[in-house]
């Protein structure tokens, strides 16, 4: 297929964004097959080159656009039409297009007369000239780059405006280029003239009646047409989280729970008989919970003296008991092994003293050994990547 690449210069200036956009179409009507119109010459959207002097206001009602359901910060970024083109004259437009969200699903009737909308600045305006002998007997597609953000819900209302800069700048007969079209009705009202733009039209004292004597058409087809859109996808936080009765266990309070990733330990201040477990997330932002076995059914695991520096398997899921402080202080907490095994991860507490941090009842001072978050010696420092502790400090090998 061959294509218009329309060059428009957006009237607002295009919006940076440091957060990654993700990319998506929507199709209205059937983009890849779509049948041509065979209505009448001039009321046809988004225009006609039978006319030298077109408008067309169009409602893509929410229905048409389930696609953008429940996306945050949407963007409107292109718009493309389709049409066949049967003419070989050269034709040249200033093109203007207008956008706008509405809560409107059709358009309004006053006396048995329907209302086009009103509408302001255009979003983006472009000279288009074509050589129409180059693409005879093609599908063509315009475009038309735009940058409009949009919310989801709404109705987005397009409305585009064609102005030949000379009046008999006009294909011949029914040597036009009818777009196709989707076969959806009552979401397209077009306005021809020969001689008057439809923003003159729309400045003046018929607007906004939709007539027949003031050269508008009612019962057109809405055209095939392919929205682009940028949206910001929610990225599921990563890592494990402390949440517990210090935080009254709020799994997103800032600044309350305790994060700790891959090679890093968790330093919190525990009261006697404080509770925690750990949290993270998977790969569609579902919690995932890691407890304790609770082997003595009294639900929680005891954190005491005796497990300081033990490897302690969580169990993963709701089900697993709170781990639970026996005695008040400052504790470390690290993963020794972050990849899941039966779907568990490996967990090591510490605490710590004034002078070192205890690990597997060893002194770490007295022999200048290594000790991995498993209470595994090492009497150099290991090449294995992970957190080790020597003469009471941490150490991190990557």
């Amino acid at each position: 297929m061959k294509k218009f690449y329309m060059i428009l210069a957006a009237i607002a200036a295009f919006a940076i964004s440091a957060q990654a956009q993700t990319e998506g179409t929507i199709n209205v009507g059937d983009w890849d097959d779509a049948e041509l119109y065979n209505g009448s010459y001039f009321d046809m959207a988004p225009t006609n080159f039978y006319i030298a002097h077109t408008g067309a206001q169009m409602i893509y009602t929410p229905d048409l656009l389930t696609d953008l359901e429940g996306k945050q910060n949407v963007t409107i970024t292109k718009l493309q039409f389709k049409f066949y083109c049967e003419s070989w004259d050269e034709i040249s437009r200033n093109v203007k297009v207008y956008l706008q969200e509405t809560d409107a699903t059709a358009f309004a009737v006053v006396e048995g007369i329907k209302q086009f909308f009103e509408f302001g600045e255009p979003a983006a305006e472009t000279e288009l000239s074509i050589d129409m002998l180059d693409y005879y007997g093609d599908d063509c597609t315009l475009e038309f780059p735009v940058d409009f953000e949009f919310t989801p819900g709404k109705s987005l209302l397009v409305t585009m405006v064609f102005d030949a800069q000379d009046d008999d700048n006009c294909t011949n007969g029914s040597d036009y280029a009818p777009f196709y079209t989707s076969g959806i009705m009552g979401k397209a009202m077009t306005y021809t003239d020969n001689w008057s733009s439809f923003v003159d039209y729309a400045q003046g004292e018929d607007f906004p009646d939709a007539t027949a004597m003031n050269g508008c058409g009612t019962n057109v087809e809405l055209p095939c047409t392919q929205i682009s859109y940028t949206y910001e996808e929610e990225q599921p936080e990563t890592g494990f989280f402390l949440v517990g009765t210090f935080n009254d266990w709020n799994q997103t309070a800032e600044g309350g729970r305790i994060a700790f990733n891959e090679y890093d330990v968790a330093e919190a201040e525990f009261e006697a008989g404080a509770e925690f477990k750990v949290i993270t997330y998977d790969a569609q932002g579902n919690i995932c919970w890691f407890g304790g076995q609770d082997e003595n059914s009294v639900g929680y695991f005891l954190i005491n003296e005796d497990m300081l520096g033990q490897g302690i398997m969580t169990v993963q899921g709701d089900n697993g008991a709170n781990f639970r402080i026996q005695d008040a202080g400052t504790y470390e907490i690290g993963l020794a092994v972050l990849r899941s095994f039966n779907g568990s991860v490996y967990m090591t507490v510490t605490k710590k003293s004034p002078e070192a941090i205890n690990t597997v009842g060893t002194d770490t001072k007295a022999d200048n050994a290594y000790y991995n978050l498993m209470g595994v010696k090492y009497n150099s420092l290991p090449t294995v990547p992970g957190i080790y502790i020597h003469n009471g400090k941490k150490i991190i090998v990557k």
